[in-house]
């Protein structure tokens, strides 16, 4: 969505002071010890790089991350990670050139146009391993709306919890954790779902 693209790119330097602030969930903790070693982990709005691409590269894994936000690629690309490239791409023009033994979407799927959130599944899950795992937040009602942050505006929209239950059982995935009103230290998602990619 361009309106996203144009308000990340304006809130960059906010976003990363922001994200360098509260620890690193323990549930992106808890999904680098499911996937193999030296996997390959893909981070879709991956943002600043900071926390998660970060995180996952010092595990040894080959992080890709890519963003529709050209300054949110640039501090990500400042970090210098090891194992880590970073791309400018919108999700829905990506091309992946290996299959991913995880796929981590923190707070990016609700950012999707709404028409286009039932392809997300089938998508994510014709680039992963079988045995891989994906991770992602969303939202829980079904619909679409506007909000501010950091004084500017951003689209969101979501299906509701059993619909997507659906479309991920339907793209070969086990649900192994499916949380509404997730809750962390100082962190809360209207949704939180860890599946295994099982066929």
């Amino acid at each position: 969505m361009e309106i996203n693209k144009e308000s990340y790119n304006k809130i960059a330097k906010q976003w990363k002071e922001y994200r360098h602030k509260p620890p690193l969930n323990k549930c992106i903790v808890d999904f680098s010890q499911k996937i193999k070693p030296n996997g390959k982990v893909l981070d879709i709005g991956c943002g600043t790089g900071y926390p998660i691409a970060k995180y996952l590269s010092e595990q040894g894994f080959a992080v890709t991350g890519i963003d529709i936000s050209e300054n949110m690629i640039k501090e990500a690309v400042n970090l210098k990670l090891s194992n880590a490239k970073f791309y400018l791409c919108d999700f829905f023009e990506f091309i992946p050139t290996e299959k991913y033994d995880g796929i981590v979407a923190f707070d990016s799927f609700f950012h999707f146009p709404k028409e286009k959130q039932t392809e997300i599944y089938h998508m994510v899950s014709s680039w992963m391993n079988i045995g891989a795992y994906l991770l992602f937040t969303h939202g829980k009602q079904e619909g679409e709306v506007k909000g501010k942050m950091f004084g500017e505006t951003f689209y969101y929209s979501a299906l509701d919890t059993q619909n997507v239950h659906k479309l991920l059982t339907d793209s070969g995935f086990a649900i192994k954790i499916s949380v509404e009103d997730y809750k962390e230290v100082n962190s809360e998602r209207d949704l939180l779902i860890l599946a295994k990619k099982i066929r």
